[in-house]
């Protein structure tokens, strides 16, 4: 008799372990917000606020040519490294984000970009120039590099254009990481560079996200 309640009771528990073990992928895969495409996380998630929070940090540098000071205060528009005398002359480039894995725009990409632009214009109260990234940067395994060679191509005397804001993304499933990289497109240097983690939770039939 005691030999065979262990055989019975050998897959009973097989059994409830495997059912267990199911309950957990599922809970797993539905927190973890599989079967929602990239632009169902867009439309979920406040994109203005989050743009305009990187815009504060890409215009928000002090001044050192003159001696003078940008404002902190983040809700004062300012343009960067520039006297106020200025602020009319004032231009910076900006392009559309690329996805870093694929190295090309998307519809995602263009709505970032333009996204972008808006902020920085509201925000730091700057012109705005729109580039093609593909024509003035090249983005592959090897990285971010600046054409310095076309660096005429989108400088005009009329603007100050030594600086551009380039964009990149990447989205992994249940996170969108977006790089901003304010970068002079004489030298090629980064001089600001704001990084924004998005993770998405599908928990409780919506969707929850934060920001890092």
């Amino acid at each position: 008799m005691k030999i065979l309640s262990s055989v019975l009771a050998t897959p009973l528990l097989c059994a409830l372990l495997l059912a267990g073990c199911a309950q957990n992928i599922t809970a797993v895969r539905y927190g973890a917000c599989y079967g929602k495409t990239f632009n169902q996380l867009l439309e979920s998630t406040e994109l203005k606020p989050l743009f305009n929070d990187i815009a504060r940090e890409l215009c928000a540098e002090p001044c050192s040519a003159e001696g003078v000071i940008a404002s902190a205060d983040t809700s004062a528009k300012n343009s960067g490294c520039h006297a106020a005398g200025d602020k009319n002359n004032y231009s910076i480039l900006v392009t559309d984000f690329v996805d870093i894995q694929s190295f090309t725009p998307a519809s995602q990409g263009l709505l970032m970009g333009e996204l972008m632009r808006g902020s920085l214009s509201s925000v730091c109260g700057t012109k705005i120039t729109q580039v093609e990234f593909a024509k003035f940067f090249n983005l592959n395994e090897k990285g971010l590099v600046v054409l310095s060679r076309k660096v005429s191509e989108i400088k005009k005397d009329e603007y100050d254009q030594n600086e551009a804001i380039v964009g990149t993304y990447s989205y992994l499933n249940n996170k969108i990481i977006i790089f901003a990289r304010k970068i002079n497109v004489v030298t090629g240097k980064i001089s600001r560079m704001v990084t924004r983690e998005v993770d998405y939770n599908c928990a409780g039939g919506t969707v929850n996200y934060s920001v890092k």
